[in-house]
């Protein structure tokens, strides 16, 4: 009886241990699937992410490959880029009702800022963002404890006053606690909060390599 015993208990541990082994390796899947789901909600653009390499056991790895893709009736592909960014996470919350991420850095990005009045791509997107966030809530929280988006350039494209371009470098963004502190807690808030950051940013470098042109075309945009 001791041995059956045995036997059953060391069958059960070993199917546990495999279900967790494919739990922890499919991180990859879970996190590229979930960035691209969701961001494509909430921009209403494609969200599209070449590669995601994250260990099962730090939590640690990368994001090679974001995108965002231009509105519709806009003429460059693409509003955000990120050849890569660093991430470590919390690998068990993703399995849980609050993901946790402890980190992620994004160095160089490009923005693309096109402006066509009386709208630009940046406001475009970021409407649809607090439309979504005050719309839906997910049945999943989100904390970030530390975004860094630093070396980021902005490429203003305009029609006001001519047509030309002209690129500018934005501040550094570093948020903490994202998600804690009474604030919004869902994921569409924690996303809307982050994206309000750098659309200001871009917005503002626009303004500063746009001109007097484009000033009044979009200080509104910061009200």
């Amino acid at each position: 009886m001791f041995k059956k015993l045995s036997i059953i208990a060391g069958t059960i541990l070993t199917i546990l241990i495999i279900l967790f082994m494919v739990a922890m390796l499919s991180i990859n899947s879970i996190v590229k699937s979930g960035v691209e789901e969701i961001g494509t909600e909430m921009t209403g653009t494609a969200v599209t992410v070449e590669g995601v390499s994250i260990s099962p056991f730090s939590g640690k790895g990368s994001i090679t490959g974001f995108s965002v893709a231009n509105p519709d009736d806009y003429q460059q592909d693409y509003v955000f880029q990120a050849d890569d960014f660093s991430i470590e996470l919390d690998p068990w919350s993703l399995f849980s009702d609050e993901v946790v991420v402890h980190e992620i850095i994004i160095t160089s990005p490009s923005i693309y800022v096109e402006q066509k009045l009386p709208e630009n791509n940046i406001n475009t997107i970021l409407q649809h963002i607090r439309n979504i966030a005050e719309l839906e809530s997910s049945d999943r929280d989100m904390v970030i404890e530390h975004f860094l988006l630093t070396e980021g350039t902005v490429d203003l494209y305009t029609e006001v006053g001519g047509e030309r371009s002209a690129r500018v470098e934005i501040s550094t963004i570093e948020l903490h606690d994202l998600g804690r502190g009474g604030g919004q807690t869902a994921i569409e808030g924690v996303i809307k909060e982050i994206a309000e950051e750098i659309a200001g940013e871009a917005l503002r470098g626009a303004v500063q390599s746009g001109g007097e042109q484009i000033r009044d075309a979009i200080r509104s945009l910061f009200n």
